[in-house]
């Protein structure tokens, strides 16, 4: 894994500043390329080709200088081919297999490849950079295009060495002070996008253009075959990527939560280790928090799974300094990023670095397979739209269940309190398909950021710009998978795996999310994935065999973060600092006033507004840090 730089002048001093302030993402060297027309540069960890494996790497001729962030798992069989047309290697490193195909296939090179990046070949005779990310989105590439200056980098911290202007984009302010996370291309800073996953661009040098295309997309094809066959090719599939992601020289591991997804990469690991009379023990990661009824540790599941597979299990027990750790993760990030699970991942990779240098993890199963608990209220839903009447009674029979029944179905319901019931009647209210997804996980309603907002921020609609994915599939199901597939995961649940391992220089691997496994996932009928209100049906069936079986029909929890705990103990009177008129008058985006009474009904609501105050307190500890800071 490694971080990559570059912008279309020559400035040997200022791509030093740009891999320095990534280096977290590769300690074990640098190298770099210039010449009037480019500067490029790679930070390196070394995984694959410990001691050959350096960069820039290039072709024969020297015509093509490469740098790039990720793996491809399937380069062995690629340089075979490659090596059959006549290509000469130097090293032994997944990379050079990169360098090769681009001059023997141009960009239908990408097709080729099996695995996640983002790539960067400068092309010395046609004076051209060739850009291009991986099919999910797993590895990041951010660019800076103005005036004809190109500047690009896996992180945004890297762009900003340079004297750009840190220029608020309020748009994207508003969406993620709705969603937590900034779907989409933008960034909160103007002029600066993150690279399209799935996407190729070329940069004219010359002329100063940049043309993005896609390359790769999912299709909607279910296929009429028996619940049989999608089970046994789903299972191949799944310990082809495991087995493709087991490529390695240095130590690798696997984050383990005891769920479903992370528990089937364990057990679908053990089952190959067998299989190829590897004794090795798998080295197993698992984090807890000390504190808290009420909150969901999964140590207790993930020790199941570890003692059924005899793996070196590693447990973390987590009491961790919110106030240090917080300044530090939004350092990370770049962008203001309010998803609390990011503490334990961040915290996990802290020790498991001290053990291994690669990991897997269970990230894109719920995704891909319908996993979340809102997908089976979306689905319901629109069967009670089609009882009139049901849509006012349900509504009502909410308001005036007790808590202890609302419990039973959902277990965080009584938390939710008066403003949670509210948001079910508006959420039943909505006839839009994708408006009513989005009230179902959206962290502030339209109308509440009308109260939130002064003057200088405007409310927008967070699906505009979202109908055209939406509308790509017909089954409603697919819609939301797809939904997620392209903005929750990319935007949201993949940085935060990438930016808290790469912290702290570890190489995340996500197996279920190989873009073949996505394809498949896309021609399977969807009550296989969501089957008589069992989510994840097909998944739970094709890795029943290596999942313990009290595991198997446990229902899902999400992994609560106590924030609530923080927001009322820890953090009570640094929350009220941060978000104090004072502090507000900084940027002059919010009323004090409408915060003020989140911490007033805070007691009513407490699973809604901890949230809110979350969202909050990230976007201003970013601001102080990334705005506030570097002014003057």
């Amino acid at each position: 894994m490694c971080g990559i730089c570059g912008f279309n002048f020559r400035d040997k001093g200022l791509l030093k500043k740009m891999s320095k302030a990534t280096v977290h993402r590769g300690p074990d060297d640098y190298g770099e390329y210039g010449d009037r027309f480019v500067s490029i540069g790679q930070n390196r960890l070394s995984i694959i080709d410990l001691k050959k494996g350096l960069y820039p790497m290039h072709n024969e001729k020297d015509s093509l200088q490469l740098i790039y962030n990720g793996e491809i798992y399937n380069f062995k069989e690629i340089r075979e081919e490659l090596e059959n047309k006549g290509h000469k290697f130097y090293s032994n490193c997944d990379g050079e297999v990169i360098v090769h195909s681009y001059e023997e296939y141009g960009v239908d090179c990408l097709k080729k490849f099996n695995g996640m990046f983002a790539i960067c070949i400068y092309d010395t005779a046609k004076r051209q950079l060739f850009l291009a990310r991986d099919r999910i989105g797993i590895k990041p590439l951010y660019y800076y295009i103005k005036a004809g200056v190109f500047i690009f980098c896996s992180e945004i911290k890297g762009i900003l060495e340079h004297p750009i202007e840190r220029e608020i984009n309020k748009p994207v302010l508003d969406k993620f002070i709705a969603m937590r996370y900034i779907p989409g291309n933008e960034t909160i800073f103007k002029n600066i996008f993150s690279f399209p996953p799935a996407h190729y661009g070329i940069f004219d040098l010359k002329k100063k253009e940049l043309i993005i295309k896609e390359y790769w997309d999912i299709e909607e094809a279910s296929v009429e075959s028996d619940e049989d066959f999608f089970i046994e090719e789903l299972r191949s599939l799944l310990k082809d990527s495991i087995k493709k992601r087991l490529i390695s020289d240095v130590p690798l591991g696997v984050y383990l939560s005891g769920g479903i997804d992370s528990s089937a990469v364990v057990g679908l690991l053990a089952s190959i280790k067998k299989e190829e009379d590897d004794s090795s023990p798998i080295k197993t990661f698992s984090v807890g928090f000390k504190y808290g009824e009420g909150y969901v540790n999964e140590l207790d599941k993930a020790k199941i799974v570890s003692e059924s597979y005899n793996t070196e299990h590693k447990e973390f027990v987590i009491d961790p300094d919110i106030s240090k750790i917080l300044p530090d993760l939004i350092k990370h990030f770049d962008q203001p990023f309010a998803d609390p699970a990011a503490i334990p991942v961040y915290e996990l990779s802290r020790e498991a670095t001290k053990h291994v240098t690669v990991v897997l993890t269970g990230d894109g199963g719920d995704e891909l397979f319908a996993g979340y608990d809102q997908y089976k209220f979306l689905m319901m839903k629109k069967k009670l739209d089609k009882i009139p009447l049901m849509r006012k009674v349900f509504p009502l029979a909410v308001e005036k269940t007790p808590k202890k029944i609302l419990d039973k179905v959902y277990k965080y319901a009584s938390n939710m309190g008066e403003e949670g019931r509210n948001r079910i009647t508006s959420f039943m209210k909505t006839d839009d398909d994708l408006e009513a997804y989005y009230k179902l996980i959206s962290i502030f309603y339209e109308k509440e950021r009308e109260g939130l907002y002064s003057e200088k921020l405007k409310v927008g609609n967070i699906c505009n710009g979202m109908y055209e994915t939406f509308d790509k599939f017909d089954n409603l199901l697919n819609k939301y998978c797809y939904l997620d597939v392209k903005f929750l995961l990319p935007d949201c649940y993949l940085p935060k795996t990438d930016r808290t391992t790469m912290a702290h220089s570890i190489e995340g691997r996500v197996p279920l999310l190989d873009h073949r496994i996505a394809e498949l996932a896309f021609r399977i009928p969807t009550n296989l994935k969501l089957h008589k209100g069992t989510t994840k049906y097909i998944l739970k069936k094709a890795a029943n065999k290596y999942i313990p079986k009290e595991l198997l029909n446990l229902k899902k929890q999400t992994f609560h973060v106590p924030i609530g705990y923080w927001i009322e103990k820890e953090l009570k009177e640094q929350f009220e600092q941060i978000l104090s008129k004072e502090e507000l008058k900084k940027h002059g985006f919010f009323n004090h006033d409408y915060i003020q009474k989140i911490f007033d009904k805070y007691k009513r609501s407490k699973l809604v507004y901890a949230r809110q105050l979350w969202n909050l307190v990230n976007f201003q500890l970013w601001y102080n840090i990334y705005i506030d800071k570097k002014k003057g």
